[in-house]
Order: structure tokens, then C-alpha cells, then sequence
């Protein structure tokens, strides 16, 4: 029987909770989402605008700024506790709290949109993949990327192991629950299929032994 899908907090509420999270190593993984993201772009030396949604503690937009200085770069998050962080961490940068199923921008603000293991936070995430293609301008890319739910729960004991397995407990916890909580690849091209308003082209494709990745143009 495949793995069932287990629900998380939509927000980490607690500075504790927050802190935990970005103690956790993830340049690896957040180097490869930057490199990755400048390969599908179709160039990287003009000044794009870019919102990041579900910036959690800025890592990503961090990056994005040491690379590409002459992008105007925002984050928006739900959590005042991962903001505080991001802000602590990239005080030059621009983070809104705000929900990614109602974004606070026009349509049509951005040249690029970005989201990095947000989807797996939300109960029915087509409201916000709705939002991000909604303040996409045309042409524009959105990339997403996040994790894909293992079919077992061995294959899932073993990524926590393999990935976390010298993190505390309770980093362990917070990896094992966001697994549980992850789209399969199947799910996700389900939604960007059945989307009310699905972009002219994307694909959908496993990245990594644990991440899927979405490419699209409005």
C-alpha cells in the first residue's frame, strides 16, 4: 500500500520550532535550487524581479542576492518567526508576511517566481500555485521545487537516515513529518493539470532521490 499523505503545521509558529529548521544544513540543497534556477532562465544579467513564496528563513534569496546583486528580490511567508530569521540573516532584502493562497501583489509582477518546499506545507496548494501564476507576467517562469513522498515508510526511514541522520531528534522529526506530508510526482502533475488557469507549458520531474521540480511559463 502506497505511503499515505499525513498532514503538517502549515507554519512554523514557534521560534523554536523556526530556529530548529535553520539550523539544519541545507547549502547543498539550496545551491543546487539557485543553479539549477539560472539554467532555465534565459538570461540571469538582466534586472529581474523575483518573488520568493514561502521564503521560510531567506537561505534561498540570500544566495540569489551574493550572485545576482542587480535582481530586486522579495520574499513573503506566513511565519513571523522564519521572517524574523530571513530578516536577521539578509537585512538589505525585502520579506512581507503575507499567505501564498492570497498573495498582496497585482498581476503580472513579476519575471520570475520561486517556491522551495512550500507546496508539502499546504492542505490544497492549487489556491497558491493559482496566486503565483496570477502574479507572473507572461513569458515569465515559475520554478518550484519541493519534496516527493516516498512510497514506503522504510524508504522514508532511510532518507531521514541518510539526510538527517546526524541532526537532533527533533530535526529528524521535522524532515520525517515534511516527507510524510510531500506530494508524490503523480499529485503534483495532477494539480498543474487540473489548475483553472494551467500555464501554456511546464514540466514536472523528479530532480533528486527526494525532490520533484516544476518549470513554467505563463
Amino acid at each position: 500500500m502506497p505511503l499515505p499523505r499525513i498532514l503538517e503545521p502549515e507554519v512554523m509558529e514557534t521560534p523554536e520550532t523556526a530556529a530548529a529548521y535553520d539550523a539544519m544544513d541545507f547549502t547543498a540543497v539550496n545551491t543546487a535550487f539557485c543553479d539549477d534556477l539560472a539554467a532555465v532562465l534565459p538570461r540571469v544579467d538582466q534586472p529581474l524581479k523575483v518573488l520568493d513564496v514561502g521564503t521560510g528563513n531567506g537561505r534561498i534569496l540570500q544566495l540569489l542576492h551574493q550572485r545576482y546583486p542587480h535582481w530586486q528580490l522579495t520574499g513573503i511567508d506566513l511565519s513571523p518567526a522564519m521572517l524574523a530569521i530571513a530578516r536577521h540573516h539578509s537585512p538589505q532584502l525585502n520579506f512581507i508576511e503575507g499567505d501564498a493562497k492570497t498573495l498582496p501583489f497585482a498581476a503580472a509582477s513579476f519575471d520570475v517566481v520561486i517556491s522551495n518546499s512550500l507546496v508539502h506545507h499546504l492542505a490544497d496548494p492549487q489556491p497558491a500555485l493559482g496566486e503565483m501564476l496570477r502574479v507572473l507576467r507572461p513569458q515569465g517562469t515559475l520554478f518550484i521545487r519541493d519534496l516527493c513522498r516516498p512510497q514506503t515508510l522504510a524508504e522514508l526511514r532511510a532518507l531521514v537516515e541518510q539526510y538527517a541522520g546526524q541532526d537532533t531528534p527533533q530535526q529528524q522529526k521535522l524532515f520525517a513529518d515534511s516527507l510524510h506530508a510531500a506530494l508524490t510526482l503523480r499529485e503534483m502533475r495532477h494539480l498543474l493539470r487540473t489548475l483553472p488557469q494551467s500555464p501554456q507549458r511546464w514540466q514536472a520531474i523528479l530532480t533528486s532521490d527526494r525532490h520533484w521540480t516544476v518549470v513554467a511559463q505563463r
